[in-house]
């Protein structure tokens, strides 16, 4: 029962705890990552588990992002135009162009199973010679501030878009240094997803900065919440089973146990009871039958009725003597 009780945790728990645990790759932003495969078979296929779901769009728990040999639907947009077969391996990929949604969990599948995982984190660095840096000071309070790299002199302005919108002038976001720096609230809703800044006026793209929900607030996503509910009831059953299973052992044991004290008392005899009478026999009588119940009643051991019979002679009682003065007649035959 308990290794069943594991398979069906190892079943049910994520995808590092049932095979080998991924390879960790950092890299900044901007760089590349080679993605090798080491799947056999004629058809292979490579899934994305986003690190920040709602950075990247919400694409869902798993995106196939390429097939080989390539089939005619084009890369997912987050991938587009970055995405390449590299010649070193068979199904090898080439991720270049790195931005920080990029991060998360790269699995190649072939015909023998799924492949050790990779695990990509994309931190800061220099992106369309721009960079983001953060800095929180209180779980309300959250700094991004955007610079070019390298510093040129001079001054410039930047624009700010969450969600590909442009911030503007909201309340829980306060903008400062010509738009380079924006304070905020990141424990708000409205605050998650992908943050970009771009230099104003410049034809050139911007740099990407992601800011998820912190771990355990609400509103992480239906699929989340339903996941949570499911592993609740899974446990919830396998604590009936298991108190279920407890039961029925305990009765079995108890019930062999009675078995086979049964069994011994049967072959070496009910321990004896000692026997008292219930009446006196009267002298003189030619039987008495009498029923012989055990002295105690603390037990009761079923069996069969215990009787004796008991014989006892008739003697003659002597006369009584006649009172002082009587007269005593006599016959003689």
């Amino acid at each position: 029962m308990g290794s069943a009780v594991w398979v069906l945790l190892a079943l049910l728990a994520p995808g590092p705890l049932r095979g080998s645990p991924p390879r960790l790759e950092v890299r900044e932003a901007g760089g590349q990552i080679l993605l090798p495969c080491g799947a056999r078979g004629p058809r292979l296929r490579w899934v994305w588990s986003p690190r920040y779901p709602k950075c990247a769009g919400d694409p869902g728990d798993q995106l196939e992002i390429a097939r080989l040999p390539p089939g005619p639907e084009p890369p997912p947009a987050q991938f587009r135009g970055r995405l390449d077969p590299h010649p070193s391996s068979l199904g090898a990929l080439l991720l270049w162009a790195l931005v920080m949604s990029d991060s998360g969990t790269f699995t190649c599948h072939g015909e023998s199973g799924a492949e050790p995982p990779i695990r990509l984190e994309v931190t800061g660095g220099c992106r369309n010679n721009l960079t983001v840096s953060s800095n929180q000071t209180s779980p309300s309070a959250l700094t991004l501030h955007c610079q070019r790299c390298p510093l040129l002199p001079g001054s410039v302005s930047f624009r700010w878009f969450l969600n590909s919108q442009s911030l503007g002038n909201r309340g829980w976001a306060t903008k400062s240094q010509l738009g380079a720096t924006v304070r905020l609230d990141p424990s708000r809703r409205g605050a998650w997803g992908r943050w970009e800044c771009h230099p104003l006026g410049a034809s050139s793209g911007g740099f990407e900065f992601c800011l998820e929900p912190p771990l355990g607030a609400g509103g992480a996503g239906p699929s989340s919440e339903w996941g949570i509910w499911v592993v609740a009831a899974v446990l919830g059953l396998i604590g009936a089973g298991l108190g279920a299973w407890h039961l029925w052992r305990w009765r079995r044991i108890r019930g062999r146990n009675r078995r086979n004290q049964n069994r011994k008392e049967n072959k070496i005899g009910a321990p004896g009871h000692r026997l008292c009478p219930l009446e006196e026999p009267r002298l003189g009588a030619k039987s008495t039958e009498r029923r012989l119940v055990p002295q105690s009643r603390e037990r009761k051991v079923p069996g069969t009725l215990l009787y004796a019979e008991v014989q006892h002679p008739l003697v003659a009682r002597a006369p009584a003597p006649p009172p002082h003065g009587a007269t005593v007649y006599a016959t003689i035959v």
